[in-house]
């Protein structure tokens, strides 16, 4: 293969790497995210005149890393976060050394480049058993509509899935016996297995058998595109109201509504929330870090841990709340010593 690469065509060189990615089963997400990092990266290296691979070298890399820290901004204009500028730099550096395994560089001219060090955050909008309640009670069950949204609730909260995860699972993932669901092809291209609540199950085994054919048959037309799209859900679990599929901003502007509607004012990710929220009530409820790993599909426990430290700080806020010597509201007495010290002063 190497010796049908051109190092001077960085396109071409792009293109190659994302059909190694794709044929190694990668999900279609994580190409797209790795397929615009390449090509910021790429832009960048034009823009300085070097279009051959074979010009790449430690100090361009370090100047691009300088590029994303202090000259480069979002769509929203708004400088990158640290993590974001490591993916970045990490993706640049993976593909420079699949360059060099497929003979293109005679070395990794970035591989000894030091990248930022991640940054661990809290997870953004952890929700309350009780708000998730609010949230879930609000679809009307009587409609149609409101059937489906709350059944996407109740697999979001009862498995963790992902927003894309929950959009692509089909109806032969289900195992109604062992109360399980297959997410196939999840982040890192891994399938997983997730395990159903009872009370899931009915939700969906309602929904499939009543619901969900009701909109295969095209329930209302929605949109221009609504006669290309309709029926065209397959054995696709979620479907639109004319039996298509399901985008993720759809998802998200749905399940935002519902959550401001509960009366949720801080800011949450509409459907990240729900993942956030099932690990941290989890481990707040004894559930070794293990198993919660498991569930996410987190490949390492490090990403899990973060939960860990949610649950640290719940704890803080019911001592605060329950503990008897906090209630009391005591005021705290000097010690003798310290009175001795002050009437010296």
């Amino acid at each position: 293969m190497s010796n049908k690469l051109n190092r001077a065509d960085l396109e071409g060189l792009k293109t190659a790497y994302l059909q190694h990615l794709v044929l190694r089963n990668l999900s279609a997400l994580s190409v797209k995210q790795i397929e615009q990092a390449l090509r910021i990266f790429m832009g960048y290296l034009k823009g300085r005149g070097i279009n051959d691979a074979g010009a790449l070298d430690a100090e361009v890399f370090e100047q691009y890393k300088a590029h994303l820290a202090d000259g480069y901004v979002s769509r929203r204009g708004k400088p990158l976060a640290v993590n974001t500028i490591r993916e970045r730099l990490l993706i640049a550096q993976r593909w420079s050394k699949w360059l060099r395994k497929k003979g293109v560089l005679f070395f990794d001219p970035l591989a000894a480049v030091q990248l930022p060090r991640h940054r661990k955050g809290f997870p953004r909008g952890v929700m309350r058993p009780d708000e998730i309640r609010k949230v879930m009670e609000l679809p009307d069950l009587n409609m149609p509509l409101g059937y489906r949204d709350r059944t996407m609730m109740e697999v979001l909260y009862a498995t963790g899935v992902r927003c894309a995860e929950l959009l692509n699972l089909r109806i032969p993932d289900l195992d109604w016996e062992k109360k399980t669901a297959r997410v196939r092809n999840g982040k890192g291209g891994k399938d997983r297995f997730v395990p159903l609540t009872s009370q899931c199950c009915r939700f969906l085994e309602r929904y499939l058998n009543e619901i969900r054919p009701q909109l295969m048959e095209v329930m209302r037309p929605s949109g221009r595109l609504w006669k290309q799209k309709a029926g065209t859900g397959g054995d696709k679990i979620f479907v639109s109201l004319y039996g298509g599929p399901l985008s993720k901003n759809w998802l998200a502007m749905t399940m935002k509504r519902y959550i401001d509607r509960a009366g949720v004012t801080r800011p949450v990710s509409p459907v990240h929330s729900f993942r956030h929220s099932v690990a941290t009530h989890l481990l707040e409820d004894g559930m070794d870090v293990r198993y919660v790993q498991v569930l996410l599909g987190h490949e390492s426990i490090n990403s899990t841990q973060i939960y860990t430290h949610v649950e640290r700080a719940t704890l803080h806020r019911l001592l605060k709340e329950h503990h008897p010597r906090e209630l009391a509201r005591e005021t705290p007495q000097p010690f003798k010593i310290e009175e001795e010290a002050h009437a010296a002063a």
